[in-house]
Order: structure tokens, then C-alpha cells, then sequence
């Protein structure tokens, strides 16, 4: 079978147009280590041939010494590019997998979700309580598991466009404290449930300029968070101040805490803590997404997030936002 030959493009003459269109950066591009490997052997080659004609007499062997050391640095250099393409071609092939795959599974869970909202008026009108009862129940349990897959959905649908690099950010004025009074007034049943009492101290605040709906993705996840690693009955409290042209915002949780040596990673995607205690019972599971998409959120916000913990004592997770006219 006769394959027509892709046409040569200017641009992949341009390792660093080619780096641009791939979304990699110059020191992660093969094209753009290619050329800085190939600078590195031709200033090698003549390093050893000034060095070879100083101190070996015979110009055949100073030639076969640099002809040697050139060998060599080709080997290594075509070595080390093979492994980059080979990673940089992974990692291009699974970010594509996981935005196909998460595009393809938001179709039918949207029609799973409108299916369960035809099945719950449907059972409204079953005359029978106890049968209305059971089914409104099994409806319920559904609704909240086809919520969950949403989230994960979306979730994944983030991370690849953080890596892809087509994270867009939509700025609009808004009230930072209005929104969280107003997820923790969602999140307050969840959190009776779990025994969990959410305390706020948010005063009258300047507005921010962000995006509104990512910002709202950021307090749900430490929100949830604060929830979930809080031992029994506790209480977590949210926080926000004015700190000179920032705002401040922080959620304290009475929690089991984040170990000393687990702390570097709690950023890096996919990353969960690892109880401190194994005879503590705290319901962890996540996907370990939700403080990766956070961290970038915020820092491409042009704001900063952190947190403090201490085995035993609980963890304050904090950021600030620039206030912004």
C-alpha cells in the first residue's frame, strides 16, 4: 500500500514554533534538546581536537580521538532524546485518553441524571407511602452516585486541560464571602451527617475579580476535605479578612492531620495522605485531583495557597486573591 509523504513543514525546522504548537516546555521539547545536544557535541568536537593537537603529536590520532568522542556523544545524545520522546509521547497519548474518555461519559451520565429526574416525579405520584418511600430512596442513593461520577467527569476534564495548557480563566467581579456562606450552607447537611459543625467568620469584604465558578470549585474541594478528615465530632471553621490588597481565605478542621514527611506532596496530582493513625476510621476516599486543580486554579488567579497541619492537631488550608478593580 502506497502511504503519501507528509509534506515537510517549515515550522518543524523551528524547534522552539515546534515546542509552542506541542504546549511543552523548551527544556521538556525533544526538538529543542535535539539542537541543544547537537551544539554540546559540535563544541565538543573542537574542545577535543584543541586539546588532542596540544598534546598528541600524530594528526591521525588526534582526528580518531575526536572522532571517538564525537561517536559518543551522539550515542548519548540519541539515548537521552528516545527516552524524551518516549515519555513526552506517553504522557501526550494518556492526557488524550482521559479528555476523550471523560468528553464521551458526560453525554450518557447527563441523560442518567435526566432519566433519574423523570423517575423521581413518577414516583411521586405512586399512591402507596411505603412503596413511594422505597423507590424515593433507591432514587436518591442514584441521583447521588450520578453526582459523584459528574464531579470525577469534570475533575478529569481539568487536570487535562491544566496539562494540555488550555486552561482559560473567566474573570468577573463577585463577592468572595457571599460565595462561601454560600457553598457551606450546602455542604451543612453533609457535614451534620458526619458530626461536623461549620463555624464562619466572614466579614463585609471588598469584591475579587476571578473566575467565579472555578474559585467556587476551590471551596468546595477544601471544604470537603475539611469534612472528610475530621475524626468524629469536630468543628471546622472558615475564615475570610482583608490583608492589605489580598483577601485572605482559611478553613481550619479539627482533623487528623497531614504527616511532616507526607506534606511535600499534598499539591501533586493523585496524591492522597495516608492516615498517621491505622486505628483511625475517617472515611478518606477522593481521587486525589481535587488540591492539584485547586493549587493551579489560585496560582493562575495570580493568588497563593498553603496549608499549616500537625499530626493530631488538624490542618488550616489557606489562600489569598489579589483584590482587583
Amino acid at each position: 500500500m502506497y502511504t503519501k509523504p507528509m509534506p515537510l513543514s517549515l515550522s518543524r525546522l523551528n524547534p522552539v514554533a515546534e515546542c509552542n504548537k506541542l504546549r511543552w516546555g523548551l527544556w521538556q521539547c525533544p526538538p529543542f534538546l535535539f539542537l541543544v545536544m547537537g551544539l554540546v557535541t559540535i563544541i565538543s568536537m573542537i574542545a577535543t581536537y584543541a586539546l588532542a593537537s596540544r598534546f598528541v603529536q600524530e594528526p591521525e590520532i588526534a582526528a580518531l580521538i575526536v572522532i571517538a568522542v564525537t561517536v559518543l556523544f551522539l550515542i548519548i545524545g540519541n539515548l537521552v532524546i528516545t527516552g524524551f520522546n518516549r515519555v513526552a509521547e506517553t504522557n501526550r497519548m494518556k492526557s488524550e485518553f482521559i479528555s476523550l474518555v471523560s468528553h464521551q461519559l458526560r453525554s450518557p451520565l447527563s441523560i442518567f441524571r435526566w432519566t433519574i429526574d423523570v423517575l423521581e416525579r413518577n414516583a411521586q405520584k405512586i399512591s402507596e407511602e411505603p412503596l413511594r418511600s422505597s423507590n424515593g430512596s433507591f432514587i436518591d442513593t442514584l441521583r447521588k452516585t450520578s453526582d459523584n461520577m459528574i464531579v470525577l467527569v469534570n475533575s478529569l476534564l481539568e487536570v487535562t486541560r491544566i496539562e494540555a495548557r488550555t486552561f482559560v480563566l473567566r474573570e468577573e467581579l463577585f463577592d468572595l464571602g457571599k460565595m462561601t456562606r454560600d457553598i457551606a450552607e450546602n455542604y451543612r447537611k453533609y457535614a451534620e451527617a458526619s458530626k461536623v459543625a461549620i463555624r464562619l467568620e466572614v466579614p463585609e469584604l471588598p469584591q475579587i475579580k476571578a473566575d467565579r465558578e472555578r474559585i467556587a470549585i476551590v471551596i468546595q474541594n477544601l471544604i470537603d476535605n475539611a469534612v472528610r478528615y475530621t475524626e468524629k465530632a469536630g468543628t471546622i471553621t472558615i475564615g475570610l479578612e482583608k490583608e492589605e490588597k489580598t483577601i485572605l481565605w482559611q478553613i481550619k478542621d479539627q482533623g487528623i492531620g497531614i504527616p511532616a514527611a507526607q506534606q511535600k506532596f499534598i499539591f501533586q496530582k493523585f496524591f492522597r495522605a495516608q492516615r498517621p493513625n491505622p486505628h483511625v476510621t475517617t472515611q478518606t476516599h477522593g481521587t486525589g485531583i481535587g488540591l492539584y486543580i485547586s493549587k493551579e486554579i489560585i496560582e493562575s488567579s495570580g493568588g497563593k495557597i498553603g496549608f499549616i497541619s500537625e499530626e493530631g492537631k488538624g490542618t488550616t488550608f489557606w489562600f489569598r486573591l489579589p483584590i482587583k478593580a
